[in-house]
């Protein structure tokens, strides 16, 4: 059985995710990276329907970052579970979402979220 992945990297979204009422406020830039793994169809013959349409992803990664939440733990469940939602034969993903610059009282890093979700 063959596999492939389809991957979105360097999505940028300004948001207003955070736990502090600050957060919500100022709002941030993100950073996020999609990866999702799909079983092969024996013969694609250039059939959207046999792969994922790269502007539904994103549309789906815009429309969740645009509801704020206080942990980009929960956003990344809710980005994942809407994927799966639309396209519930994929076989796994992996989302990586990065908040830039997070209000620590430093002026560098990125806070960072990695979640692997794998679907049976």
């Amino acid at each position: 059985m063959d596999f492939y992945q389809v991957a979105w990297q360097g999505l940028r979204f300004y948001a207003y995710h955070g736990y502090f009422p600050e957060e919500r406020i100022l709002g941030n830039w993100y950073e996020l990276d999609v990866t999702i793994h799909l079983e092969s169809a024996n013969d694609i013959q250039d059939d959207l329907n046999q792969t994922l349409d790269y502007g539904q992803v994103y549309q789906i990664c815009q429309d969740n970052m645009k509801v704020p939440v206080d942990l980009l733990e929960t956003l990344v469940e809710k980005i994942g579970n809407s994927i799966f939602h639309r396209w519930p034969h994929i076989k796994s993903l992996q989302l990586s979402l990065r908040k830039e610059n997070p209000p620590l009282g430093q002026s560098k890093g990125n806070a960072c979220i990695h979640w692997n979700k794998t679907f049976e």
